[in-house]
């Protein structure tokens, strides 16, 4: 099947609708069942039911967001193998309120959760001897034994945050970092460094028999021999690619920020699978299907073979949430309805696979992908006017969605930022609001974010020097982003500090009576009160 499924198509299997929020992470198991993590803070597994159906179950036991998620195969250690899953941390005012695990799952109950790293553990693997790799925006990778729940080893050396680690045929492991290299490690020790990737280098995978790929937010896919030759750089896109996988044909599956997950066969992108979100990560089964997870909240699963297949009913529903989604004028160059051309242009066949037209029908810009595989163009939407005079360039994706502004918010020392997406025209004190309810924040920082919103969204600031390495952003390894800090002096117009940063304060007890400015979310309020009741 492996043979002849190069020259098929690949084609939905099925949407998994299980999670309320963005879908991190997803893994495959030899048994054929899926697993996935989101920013809801559940893992589900997905046991197929039938050739397009599954049954879920939720695994809950993360206090905070899940970042990613792996499969442990049977070992000496667990007969039955495992399901592994790590953890963001969340610090407030300078204390841990929750500290980043890995979590162990057995037979669908929390086996250990274990503790060593600092910050955010964002990438996970295995191996067959029972050993398990976790990589963390702490800066270091940690190898743990499953038969005592402990760490037996950690990884220092890169300068940025770690992204990712992969255990090889020989017995060696690789890194990926956002310091934009990956490195060999032998024995504990650094052997190698790998160079090439122009930016953070965000997922690492096995490719049999040569070595392992890499991607990252430079947007390239990279084949790296062990010995350290570049045998593959390959320019897929021109947004960040977030995760990358290896299919049993030996193709590459890289997804990214452009809300596509690509399939790349020497060299060239051959398949594009459109999504209406960003798309967090992506895994492969055993039978060479496609597993992703994408900022909507949901799972997807595409297959060649045909008698997997979704539906027409199910397709109709997949394609029409793809036809939904508006594209800025902005983030294409602008558009002039007046010399697009109308539906006759989609009687000509796109030059290669994923390449876009846009075209005039009823009045409105539409934007068609040519899906080069059933020799079709699919339509991906309408396109919006952009925000006007003043809006200082195109939009940016931030978590699947358009932003005229995504500023870095940076809460605590040595913590990476937060991000916070702003759109021309929206209430500062609102948008402010939203971010503090959804990162459980302080609200005396209500103020303070929605005046710093408020004094930058509506011009062009000119960064200045960025912040001390510590400080950087986990997703590029740099300090980027337009922001202030607070309390310092006041810059000086030509050089706006990057970052908007609080200093800890002391909250509880307050001797006097607190006022908000503006409501918070009810929800949030009944958390926050059932938290400290409990303490």
């Amino acid at each position: 099947m492996a043979d002849t499924a190069m020259g098929e198509v690949f084609k939905l299997r099925c949407e998994l609708a299980g999670h309320e929020q963005d879908v991190r992470g997803v893994a495959s198991c030899e048994d054929g069942r899926l697993v996935s993590c989101s920013r809801d803070t559940t893992v589900c597994t997905w046991t197929p039911t039938g050739s397009t159906t599954f049954e879920s179950a939720v695994l809950m036991g993360h206090e905070h967001f899940v970042s990613c998620v792996a499969v442990m195969p049977p070992s000496p250690s667990l007969p039955s193998g495992a399901i592994l899953s790590g953890g963001n941390d969340r610090t407030i005012s300078g204390q841990c309120v929750v500290a980043p695990v890995v979590n162990v799952w057995v037979e669908g109950n929390l086996a250990a959760s274990l503790k060593g790293h600092t910050l955010t553990v964002c990438g996970l693997s295995s191996d067959k001897a029972g050993r398990v790799y976790s990589a963390s925006w702490d800066k270091t990778a940690m190898v743990w034994d499953l038969s005592s729940m402990s760490s037996v080893g950690k990884l220092e050396g890169h300068e940025q945050a770690v992204w990712s680690v992969l255990p090889l045929e020989d017995g060696g492991l690789v890194t990926a970092s956002a310091d934009k290299t990956c490195k060999l490690w032998r024995d504990g020790k650094c052997v190698h460094t790998y160079v090439g990737h122009t930016d953070c280098v965000r997922s690492l995978a096995l490719f049999p028999g040569v070595g392992f790929v890499s991607c990252g937010n430079d947007g390239s896919v990279r084949l790296w021999a062990v010995s350290g030759e570049c045998l593959l750089a390959k320019q897929i896109s021109d947004n960040f690619l977030y995760c990358v996988a290896v299919l049993p044909t030996m193709e590459v599956a890289a997804s990214g920020e452009d809300k596509t997950c690509k399939i790349v066969r020497d060299g060239d992108v051959v398949a594009t699978l459109q999504h209406p979100g960003s798309v967090w990560s992506v895994a492969c089964t055993p039978e060479g299907d496609i597993v992703t997870g994408c900022a909507d909240g949901v799972t997807r699963v595409f297959t060649r073979d045909a008698g997997r297949a979704a539906d027409a009913e199910a397709v109709q529903v997949y394609e029409a949430r793809l036809a939904s989604q508006t594209t800025s004028s902005q983030q294409i160059g602008g558009v002039d309805l007046a010399t697009l051309p109308g539906e006759e242009a989609l009687l000509e066949a796109g030059k290669k696979d994923g390449a876009t037209i846009i075209i005039k029908k009823g009045g409105k810009a539409h934007v068609y992908s040519w899906n080069a595989g059933e020799h079709k163009w699919d339509a991906l939407g309408t396109v919006a006017d952009g925000p006007g005079e003043g809006g200082g360039g195109g939009k940016t994706l931030f978590n699947g969605k358009e932003y005229d502004k995504v500023f870095d918010i940076e809460i605590e020392e040595g913590v990476p930022p937060l991000k916070c997406g702003y759109n021309y025209g929206q209430n500062p004190y609102a948008v402010a609001q939203d971010f503090i309810s959804d990162h459980d924040l302080p609200q005396d920082f209500l103020t303070q974010i929605a005046e710093f919103i408020d004094k930058n969204a509506n011009q062009q600031v000119t960064l200045g020097q960025a912040p001390p390495p510590s400080h950087g952003d986990p997703l590029t390894g740099g300090g980027g982003g337009l922001g202030y800090s607070a309390p310092a002096p006041a810059p000086t117009p030509a050089a706006a500090a990057t970052t908007a940063t609080f200093e800890s304060e002391v909250h509880i007890p307050k001797s006097v009576m607190v006022f908000f400015e503006q409501g918070g979310k009810a929800e949030g309020v009944e958390r926050k009160l059932s938290e400290f009741n409990s303490q």
